[in-house]
């Protein structure tokens, strides 16, 4: 088998799509593949000053990219990002679906779920995931193959079950797992020619308290019974996303992989 290794230049002369792009971990890994050569396509819901400083960022490296406003939810919005990723790069080789929902409304214990925000995270994250990845695959297999990489979680550990980092809120798992359990299915459907992975972030660096309402103690407490004792950094997440998507991952598909400090296998 001839492959592209880990040269630096894994994704030259190949075209990238990251949802999510205006977040942490999606603009650290459009970076990431952009630094590695690949044109990529980044989309945002929210954010759009966020997606540009990455595209300006990627530009000024000598790199190749555009950012443009998208609706995982709607497949018309989903499928005119990809036309038109298609029409500016030639095609799509990889695609890392990083756009999640994020909502206190998500971070609460199960009596306290409303409905509503049940069905909103769903429609984001699974719905999204699936909208993605249909409007792809053709493009994908007209090209000879692709991967995609698939952004899930960890679930349900820790102890204390008022915090919401340490345990995980119920909707939030539900969705993560309908994705883990989507990522094997589809991994098996688009066998051989489509590679289908993803990566299980543990708690990472970001603005835990604004996005989740998760107070400093709570984060306090996950960090301390993580083996590693510190929380990641979204670049350490981009690396699996690149590992997975590049040739160097080409025996790899259909599984969760979990970055997470050990966090998981604590609890």
């Amino acid at each position: 088998m001839s492959g592209r290794w880990n040269d630096g230049h894994r994704f030259i002369d190949r075209v990238a799509i990251v949802t999510g792009a205006s977040g942490v971990l999606g603009g650290a890994s459009a970076r990431a593949l952009a630094r590695e050569g690949a044109k990529v396509a980044l989309s945002y819901r929210s954010g759009a000053d966020l997606a540009q400083q990455a595209v300006q960022e990627i530009e000024a490296a000598g790199g190749i990219a555009y950012a443009a406003a998208l609706d995982i939810t709607d497949p018309g919005s989903v499928q005119a990002f990809v036309d038109e990723t298609v029409a500016r790069f030639g095609g799509v080789d990889v695609l890392v679906n990083a756009a999640g929902r994020i909502d206190a409304a998500d971070a609460v214990r199960f009596r306290d779920i409303d409905p509503a925000a049940w069905e909103a995270l769903f429609e984001v994250d699974v719905k999204g995931t699936f909208l993605m990845c249909r409007a792809v695959v053709p493009h994908m297999d007209a090209r000879g193959g692709g991967a995609i990489v698939n952004f899930t979680s960890t679930y349900g550990n820790g102890v204390n079950q008022e915090n919401m980092v340490n345990s995980c809120a119920v909707q939030y798992c539900a969705a993560k797992g309908a994705l883990r359990g989507f990522t094997t299915a589809l991994a098996r459907d688009l066998a051989p020619r489509i590679r289908v992975n993803a990566v299980s972030p543990g708690p990472i660096e970001a603005n835990w308290d604004a996005d989740w309402d998760i107070p400093a103690e709570h984060v306090e407490e996950a960090i301390a019974m993580t083996p590693l004792k510190r929380m990641g950094v979204p670049e350490e997440i981009a690396e699996t996303v690149l590992f997975l998507a590049s040739d160097g991952g080409g025996y790899i598909t259909g599984q969760m992989v979990l970055a997470d400090g050990g966090w998981t296998f604590t609890g």
